[in-house]
C-alpha cells in the first residue's frame, strides 16, 4: 500500500498500514479494523519472527536490508521501528529511489504463523526502484503465493523488470560492464521486460476468468483502496434513463399504432357489421390488445383469448337485409327490350334470400292496396 515517502533514520517508526479496506492483487478484498492493527502489534515479538525490510516481496525473505524492531499502533495505523538497516540501503531510501513501502502479514490460521489468530507480520517491502548491491547477500527471487501469506503492495512485473534493469546501470556504472554481464545478464533482464509486456497484453484475458484464490490459502498482494472513478455521471445517467423512457413509449406507439391498422382493416371486411358499430369494435380490439396479458375467456377446452373470441363473433354477424332497389344490367336491358318496366323491383336483386324477397313483395302489395308508404306497410305485414 502507498505511503509518504520512508525514511530510515535511525529509530524513526515507519507508517506500514493502515485500518479499512484492502483490495489484494489477485482480487480479494479484505477489511481490516483497527483493533485488529492493534491486535498485530501487540503480538509482534521479534524472538519469535523478526521482520525484515527487503526490496518488494522476494520468496524467502532475502535478501534483507535491516529488520523491524518493534511495532506500534498510532495515529490510525502501524508503525514500524526499524534496526540494523544496510547503510547503502538506508542511502537509497533518503535519496528517494524508493516511493512506496508495502507490509506483508501471515494470516491468522496460516501454519507458518508464529502467533496465530491475529495478523503477524512477516516482512516490510520498499517499492518503486531497483535494490542496493550488498556484497554477502543472495539477489533477491519472486515467487507465487505462499499459504496464509497476506502481502500488500503495489507490486507487479513491470516494477520488477525496471528494478533489475536498473541495478544492472548501477552495476554497471560500479564494477564496469563486464562484472554486470556475469552477475546480471542483459538477456535475463530483456526476457522479463518482455514477459511484463505479454502479462500486460494478457490481462484483459484473465481477468474475464475468476481467479480468486481462496482467503485461507492465497498470498494476495494489497494495495491502498483507490477512490474509483465513476463510468457515468449522474447527469449521464439522468440522461441514459430518459432516452430508454422515450424509446420505449415511441416502440409501444409503434405497435399499438400498426394494431389498430390490423384491427380497422379486419373490421371493415366483416359484411355483418354496421358502419355504426366498426368504431366501437375496433376500439374494444385496441384495448383488448393494450393489455399488459393476454385476456383469457371461457372454461377448460373452451378457454381462448378474448380477442380472438371477438373477432370469431364480428365474423358471424349475418349481412343486414338489404330492402333497396337493386338494378342490373341484364334486367334493365331486359326492360327496355319490352318496352315496359319490371313492376316487381325485387327481381332486379339478384341472389337474394327467397324468402325475403316474399317479405318484399308482400309489403309492395299492401302499399298497392292501401296507398301507403313502404314503411308503413312492412309494419303491418311484418308485425
Amino acid at each position: 500500500m502507498a505511503q509518504k515517502t520512508p525514511s530510515l533514520t535511525a529509530a524513526k517508526p515507519l507508517q506500514i498500514f493502515k485500518p479499512g479496506r484492502h483490495t489484494a492483487m489477485s482480487g480479494q478484498a479484505l477489511s481490516f479494523t483497527e483493533s485488529d492493527l492493534a491486535a498485530t502489534c501487540a503480538a509482534y515479538d521479534p524472538a519469535k519472527h523478526e521482520a525484515p525490510l527487503v526490496v518488494g516481496h522476494p520468496t524467502h525473505d532475502l535478501p534483507a536490508y535491516g529488520w523491524v524492531k518493534s511495532l506500534a499502533f498510532s495515529e490510525g495505523g502501524i508503525d514500524a521501528t526499524p534496526a540494523q538497516v544496510n547503510n547503502d540501503f538506508a542511502d537509497m531510501v533518503a535519496a528517494g529511489a524508493f516511493k512506496k513501502i508495502s507490509a506483508c502479514f501471515y494470516s491468522p490460521n496460516s501454519p507458518s504463523n508464529p502467533v496465530p489468530g491475529v495478523y503477524y507480520l512477516r516482512h516490510v517491502g520498499f517499492l518503486g526502484a531497483q535494490p542496493p548491491a550488498v556484497k554477502g547477500l543472495r539477489s533477491p527471487s519472486f515467487a507465487d503465493a505462499e499459504e496464509g501469506v497476506l502481502t500488500f503492495s503495489e507490486w507487479d512485473d513491470v516494477d520488477n523488470a525496471s528494478l533489475w534493469r536498473g541495478l544492472r546501470e548501477w552495476f554497471i556504472g560500479k564494477f564496469g560492464q563486464a562484472e554486470a554481464d556475469t552477475v546480471i545478464p542483459s538477456y535475463k533482464v530483456q526476457s522479463l521486460e518482455q514477459g511484463a509486456q505479454d502479462e500486460i497484453k494478457e490481462a484483459a484475458a484473465e481477468a474475464a476468468t475468476d481467479t480468486k484464490a481462496d482467503a485461507e490459502t492465497a498470498t494476495p498482494q494489497f494495495s491502498d483502496p483507490q477512490p474509483q472513478e465513476p463510468t457515468v455521471t449522474p447527469e449521464e445517467k439522468a440522461a441514459l434513463e430518459a432516452d430508454n423512457k422515450r424509446l420505449t413509449a415511441e416502440l409501444a406507439e409503434a405497435k399499438a399504432t400498426q394494431l389498430h391498422a390490423t384491427h380497422v382493416a379486419f373490421c371493415d371486411g366483416q359484411p355483418g357489421l354496421l358502419p355504426a358499430w366498426r368504431a366501437v369494435a375496433v376500439a374494444t380490439l385496441d384495448h383488448l390488445a393494450a393489455q399488459p396479458e393476454v385476456v383469457q375467456f371461457g372454461e377448460g377446452a373452451d378457454r381462448a383469448p378474448l380477442t380472438d373470441q371477438f373477432k370469431a363473433m364480428l365474423a358471424a354477424l349475418p349481412a343486414p337485409v338489404q330492402f333497396g332497389e337493386v338494378a342490373t344490367r341484364e334486367r334493365a336491358a331486359q326492360g327496355d327490350a319490352t318496352g315496359s318496366a319490371i313492376d316487381d323491383d325485387a327481381q332486379f336483386a339478384e341472389g337474394s334470400d327467397p324468402e325475403r324477397l316474399a317479405q318484399h313483395k308482400a309489403i309492395k302489395a299492401h302499399m298497392a292496396a292501401n296507398n301507403c308508404d313502404y314503411s308503413t306497410a312492412a309494419h303491418a305485414v311484418l308485425k
